[in-house]
């Protein structure tokens, strides 16, 4: 099991310092043990600025995961592959598929990866996995692609679609999470969770054959939840009796106040700059 594990927030929609930049997005860097990961790239190069901010070297970084394909968490890919071009890339081979998200006004914006992001990864060949199913790329680190749907009151979280008419519903089946074995439980890593936080934990306990979670990170994508949703994903929470939860990018302002309410202190809200460790013992 991992004996050393550090996170930090390289891309939120929030920072804890003006100086470091703040966007609609989602980035986090990992170190568990001697491997080193990024997990999304935010939306721009405000990934590469943050983290040298931060002292964060990302040619270090043995391997990128790609959480889905929404130009939020992949913005960032042409700038990270420039700096590290030896870096294995993890991804669903639906992050490609062209979406669109229909807005308050009707009018369709599209939200995926951008044509130059998509070249970038292309040009990978040998050093692009497609995670096709639950794929470890360490001992003690694993990623789940496709998370099934199981619970009647999850959906996406969102009027997404695969084409500018919005006549076929995106699904967002290349939705995906991460776990890392540790000593003191499972430490679980989201994108947008747009399989449901529940059903994404639930096949985590699944694959990881770990009842206890310690940490869950990322964004939960609870901003269009219904009332039944939040409830019953709180009793979830509170059920499995998770130490810490870190609610970033999509979760929802409204969403983080209840789940603040509901689970007190362990709520902590994420920012770019925050740093969480792992005790392992």
């Amino acid at each position: 099991m991992i004996q050393k594990l550090t996170i930090t927030i390289l891309v939120d929609n929030n920072s804890v310092n003006p100086q470091l930049a703040s966007e609609h997005g989602l980035s986090i860097w990992i170190e568990a043990d001697d491997f080193r990961f990024l997990f999304d790239t935010g939306q721009s190069d405000s990934l590469i600025q943050n983290a040298e901010m931060l002292g964060i070297d990302l040619s270090t970084a043995d391997a990128l995961v790609l959480s889905h394909g929404h130009y939020d968490h992949t913005g960032g890919i042409v700038e990270v592959l420039n700096l590290n071009p030896g870096i294995t890339v993890y991804c669903h081979p639906g992050v490609f598929v062209p979406r669109y998200s229909r807005q308050p006004d009707g009018t369709m914006k599209p939200v995926g990866m951008t044509p130059e992001a998509s070249d970038a990864l292309h040009k990978k060949n040998n050093f692009l996995h497609w995670v096709s199913g639950p794929t470890l790329i360490s001992a003690d680190i694993g990623i789940t692609s496709q998370v099934p749907r199981i619970t009647a009151f999850e959906d996406t979280g969102g009027a997404f679609y695969l084409d500018a008419e919005a006549m076929l519903p995106d699904m967002i089946d290349d939705d995906l999470a991460m776990w890392i074995r540790t000593e003191s439980g499972i430490v679980i890593i989201t994108g947008c969770c747009h399989s449901g936080l529940v059903n994404t934990l639930k096949y985590i306990e699944k694959l990881s054959d770990v009842s206890e979670i310690h940490t869950v990170i990322g964004g939960f994508h609870l901003l269009h939840a219904s009332p039944e949703r939040m409830k019953k994903t709180c009793d979830y929470l509170q059920s499995k009796k998770i130490a810490r939860l870190v609610s970033c990018h999509c979760t929802g302002e409204n969403a983080a106040k209840y789940l603040q309410k509901q689970c007190g202190e362990k709520l902590v809200s994420g920012a770019v700059g925050k740093k969480l460790s792992v005790s392992c013992q």
